[in-house]
Order: structure tokens, then C-alpha cells, then sequence
């Protein structure tokens, strides 16, 4: 989006951790996670990807996925699913995203017991080398086991740091401290708490405004980390009246000019009665127009600097009846072969007396020329490339 050169509300990838707190209702929040994953064959950005269950209540945790359609796969049905997760780039191939468990298992040459929902692997990390760890936009999670808040909330962040970046986070917990705390160390624009990260982040199972587009914010190089909504696209005009005097600090005018000479301005001029007698002549509004006037028509710009000598079959100078060539405007760079210099920099000024003269200014492929130079010397046809 953002590379379309129009204004965008770009969005990011969402690769979500849920970490299972050791005082959450475990068998709502395995209702919780198993209803986001398998929702739609977990194709929503929001849905749940990876696992952390505290250490205490691991075994109720298992026992409950188990009950509740989750299916725990061995390490080398693990390893099998992980070869059809990902392309030979390490990419999420996506021939499985929004595919059934049927689908998955067939492809990758497993079993899994009929009604199974949701394949679980156990992961012993995340990143590259793990590819069940990344986002996989199907019925598959990752299996993470973590001692305490801290080091659950530390695999979370580095599941976060792996393609899910200001996206989406969650916790089940009945401890509200926790949820705090979890929520404040999370590099995510959403943290979900005792609800499905699929549902909660779009605003169907929270008070988030409903949005499928989830901005991800700095974290993710988004505009906005946000739910993004048709307000976002709404100009607001607003009409603002002063709420606060601005005080200038700038002294009057007045005092300004009481601490001005009050000498009249002296010129030279021959000399007159009165200012042989001593007194100051002074000079009238005319006499000051007429003296800047005089000054203005006697100013002569410098002359350019003359080009190098042409060769023996050299054109007449423009004056002759040939055509006006430009000295070039403030060029240093080595002439051609035909003699002619670029200019280095072309300024609107310079257009105007290459038209008035009836002259060329040659450019290159390093000279500057200004926008409004550009606007009136290209219809005039004043710009010779070299």
C-alpha cells in the first residue's frame, strides 16, 4: 500500500503468542484458543499461533486440548509437518494456509484421530530453525513451556519479534496485576485477555473498534496502530479560536524610531550658498528617488567569463547575424567538443536573459536547473544538451 505513491493505511503480519497464566481457567481458555485457531482454519491474522503455558498447570493444559479436539503430535510428526510448513526460501507455503487438519496431515503424510480440530507440535524455539514457530495461518500451534510470568512473557516477546511485530498478543489469567504486566512488555498493538485473540482483536468478543485491517504501528512500520475503521478515512475540518493571548516581545515602533539620527541625509553635490555658510543642506524625497534611479541604470552585471576560443570555422557572434550562444551561468565544468561548457547551475534568472538575448544555456546530466527555470526555459526551447 504504502508503495502505491497515495495515501495508505498499511498493515502488518501477525505471528500471535497466548501465554496461559498459572491462575487462568484452563478449560476456558483451551475453549478460547481452540475457537480462534479453528476459526476459518485460523486464515485470520489475529489467530493464535503459538502457545506459552505456565509450568504449574502444563499437564491441565494437555489434558484439556486433549478433551477439547487438540491433537499433540510426536517429535518426528513434528519434524514431517515442519518440511510442508515452509518452502525451500524458509517461507510459509501457502498451500496450506486455510487448509482442514485433513487436508494438512494428508499432505504431510501423518495421522491424526477423526474430529481432530487443531494439530499441536512442541517446539524447542523460535525463528528459522523452527519453522512451526513462524506464522502458519492454519489449524497448527506452537507448544511452548515457560516457569513464571517473566520467562513466559520473554517467548512470547521473542515469538512477537518473529514476523508478528506490533500485531496481536494474549493471556489468559484471573490475576489482573498479571495481565498488566504482560500486556505492558508486549511489543503489540492488541493484548487480549481471557477471550480469543481472533475474535478480541477485531472488536467482536471486546470493545475494540471492528476492523479487520490491524495496524501494527512503528513496531511493524505501519502509519497507525490502530483498528483501522472508516473514521480513518474521514478529513476532519476544525476551526480553532484563540484560547491563549500571544504577547509580542518585540519593542514598539515608536521607541525604534526615537533612537534614530535626526540628521537630515547629506549628499555630495556642488556646493551651494547655504553650505558655504555652514549650514547642512538638505535633500528632498525627489532628489533621494532620482540619486537611487541613477545608481540602479548605472549597475551593470559582471560579465561571464568568455568561453574558450572555437575552432577556425567558428560561427559569427550574435551581434553578426549568427545565432546567440549563451555563455554558460556559473559553469565549471570542461567544455565539450564543439567548445560549448555545461552550466553547473541554472536558475530562473539565468532563462530570462538567455530569452531576452535570443541565446542557448547548455545543460548535462549533472547540471542543476530549478523548477521554475525548467517551467519557462522547456517551451522556450532555451536548453542545449551536451
Amino acid at each position: 500500500a504504502y508503495s502505491s505513491g497515495k495515501p495508505a493505511f498499511g498493515v502488518g503480519p501477525g505471528n500471535v503468542p497466548v501465554l496461559i497464566e498459572r491462575t487462568a481457567d484452563v478449560p476456558k481458555a483451551v475453549q478460547d484458543i481452540l475457537t480462534g485457531k479453528c476459526f476459518d482454519n485460523g486464515t485470520i491474522c489475529a489467530s493464535e499461533q503459538a502457545i506459552v503455558v505456565d509450568a504449574p498447570i502444563e499437564m491441565a493444559v494437555r489434558e484439556q486440548f486433549k478433551l477439547q479436539g487438540g491433537h499433540f503430535l510426536s517429535a518426528s510428526e513434528a519434524d514431517q509437518l515442519a518440511k510442508i510448513v515452509v518452502t525451500s526460501q524458509r517461507t510459509l507455503n501457502p498451500m496450506i494456509v486455510g487448509k482442514s487438519v485433513e487436508a494438512i496431515t494428508k499432505m504431510a503424510g501423518i495421522s491424526a484421530p477423526t474430529g481432530t480440530r487443531c494439530l499441536i507440535a512442541e517446539v524447542g524455539g523460535v525463528g528459522r530453525d523452527f519453522p512451526l514457530s513462524m506464522e502458519k495461518l492454519s489449524p497448527i500451534l506452537a507448544f511452548y513451556v515457560e516457569d513464571g510470568i517473566e520467562r513466559g512473557a520473554a517467548r512470547c516477546n521473542e515469538v512477537l519479534h518473529y514476523g508478528g511485530m506490533g500485531h496481536t498478543a494474549g493471556v489468559h489469567t484471573r490475576s489482573r496485576e498479571a495481565a498488566i504486566r504482560y500486556g505492558g512488555e508486549m511489543p503489540a498493538s492488541r493484548v487480549t485477555v481471557n477471550t480469543p485473540t481472533t475474535h478480541g482483536a477485531i472488536g467482536f468478543s471486546t470493545a475494540l473498534p471492528p476492523s479487520m485491517t490491524l495496524g501494527c504501528g512503528s513496531w511493524g512500520g505501519n502509519v497507525t496502530s490502530d483498528n483501522v475503521s472508516p473514521l480513518h478515512l474521514m478529513d476532519i475540518k476544525r476551526v480553532a479560536f484563540e484560547t491563549r493571548a500571544v504577547a509580542s516581545k518585540r519593542p514598539a515602533i515608536a521607541a525604534q524610531t526615537a533612537a534614530l539620527p535626526s540628521q537630515p541625509i547629506a549628499v555630495s553635490r556642488p556646493a551651494t550658498t547655504s553650505a558655504r555658510s555652514g549650514e547642512t543642506p538638505k535633500v528632498s524625497r525627489e532628489e533621494i528617488a532620482a540619486i537611487v534611479d541613477r545608481f540602479l541604470a548605472n549597475r551593470q552585471p559582471e560579465p561571464a567569463p568568455p568561453l574558450s576560443a572555437p575552432p577556425s570555422s567558428a560561427q559569427p557572434a550574435s551581434g553578426a547575424g549568427g545565432n546567440g550562444v549563451s555563455t554558460q551561468p556559473g559553469s565549471s565544468r570542461p567544455p565539450s567538443s564543439d567548445g560549448h561548457k555545461a552550466a553547473d547551475f541554472v536558475s530562473e534568472d539565468d532563462v530570462r536573459r538567455a530569452i531576452q538575448k535570443g541565446e542557448k544555456i547548455y545543460v548535462g546530466a549533472k547540471t542543476i536547473i530549478t523548477p521554475s527555470a525548467r517551467d519557462i526555459g522547456e517551451p522556450a526551447e532555451v536548453f542545449a544538451k551536451i
